[in-house]
C-alpha cells in the first residue's frame, strides 16, 4: 500500500501528464483512484519484473563468486 504522500505526488504526475500530453483535466480525487487502480491491477507486473531481475542480477554475482573461487584454488601438489 502507498503511503498517502507517496500516493499525491503520483497523482499530481499522472494529472500534470495528461494535461500535457492529451490537454485532459484530471481532479486530485479522480488521479489519486487512478492510482489505487494501477496499483491494484497492473502493479503486480512491476513487482513481478523487479523480482525476475533481482533474480538475474543475484545469479550474475553468483556466478562471479564461483569464477572467484576458481581463481583461489591450488593445484594438486605432484
Amino acid at each position: 500500500m502507498l503511503e498517502k504522500q507517496e500516493k499525491a505526488a503520483l497523482a499530481a504526475r499522472i494529472r500534470d501528464y495528461l494535461a500535457q500530453e492529451t490537454e485532459t483535466e484530471l481532479g486530485l480525487l479522480q488521479a489519486e483512484i487512478f492510482v489505487d487502480f494501477l496499483a491494484e491491477d497492473m502493479g503486480y507486473v512491476f513487482y513481478n519484473q523487479g523480482l525476475r531481475d533481482a533474480h538475474a542480477a543475484i545469479l550474475r554475482r553468483l556466478d562471479d563468486a564461483a569464477a572467484d573461487i576458481d581463481v583461489l584454488e591450488k593445484p594438486k601438489p605432484r
